[in-house]
């Protein structure tokens, strides 16, 4: 073995004390530091990736999520629909009474609707409503309709309103005898016929029950004892009065 071999032994042999001396002394160290480095790197792969709160759409789920703004002309369609299919709320209208044998509803427009007569004079009916059928008159010896009821009573007895209204005419000829008018609203009004004495005038107000004049004698029905002839009119129409008598 030359000079030189032994050279590189000695040198390897010192490197290799000093290295292992080294780690001997500053091992604890080194485990320290690569202990660190590791948990760096754990650390950075574990670390999410940046993300946005909002999804992110393609292109093609863009166009699909894009809503159109309604134009004015949709809108005030809709708008006009959504009135035009408002559900009503229910109302409270009173319900109109079932007429009974002797009432029915009219279409007068005398306040509820629903009319009932006060009878004008107490005693039996002797002619009754004929609508339009013929009745023959023995004292002019005609025939012709029988527009009223003729309630038979005595002379003079008391004759008062059917209802509350206005007195708008009072007149006298020579087949009716007196006669009393009263208007009950636009559409209605009530007729007295054969009265003597009379007893309220054009323009008073007059209410259910009120005296209005008393039984006298009727030209034109004098085939018949004392009587009053009372009709009721609805809209220009002649009406059976005892449909409505209370």
């Amino acid at each position: 073995m030359n000079i030189k071999n032994i050279k590189d032994k000695i040198t390897k042999k010192i490197n290799k004390q000093s290295i292992k001396g080294f780690f001997q002394k500053q091992g604890l160290y080194v485990l320290i530091f690569l202990c660190v480095v590791a948990a760096g790197i754990t650390a950075i792969i574990a670390w999410p990736s940046p993300s946005t709160d909002e999804e992110q759409l393609s292109d093609s789920d863009t166009g699909a999520a894009v809503i159109e703004a309604p134009t004015l002309e949709e809108e005030l369609a809709a708008s006009e629909t959504a009135s035009a299919t408002v559900t009503p709320t229910a109302t409270d209208e009173p319900e109109e009474e079932a007429p009974t044998d002797n009432q029915e509803t009219v279409a007068a427009n005398n306040g509820s609707g629903q009319v009932t007569l006060k009878k004008p004079v107490d005693g039996q009916i002797i002619n009754e409503f004929s609508g339009d059928a013929l009745v023959y008159f023995a004292s002019l010896n005609i025939w012709a309709t029988h527009n009223g009821v003729d309630i038979q009573t005595e002379n003079g007895a008391p004759v008062v309103a059917a209802l509350s209204g206005t007195v708008t005419d009072v007149y006298t000829n020579a087949a009716d005898g007196g006669v009393v008018v009263i208007t009950h609203s636009s559409t209605a009004k009530t007729v007295y016929a054969g009265l003597g004495d009379i007893v309220v005038e054009e323009g008073d107000k007059v209410n259910t029950g009120d005296e209005i004049a008393a039984v006298g004698e009727m030209p034109k029905e004098l085939d018949l004892s004392y009587h009053l002839h009372f009709e009721y009119i609805v809209d220009g129409i002649w009406k059976d009065p005892t449909k409505y008598f209370g």
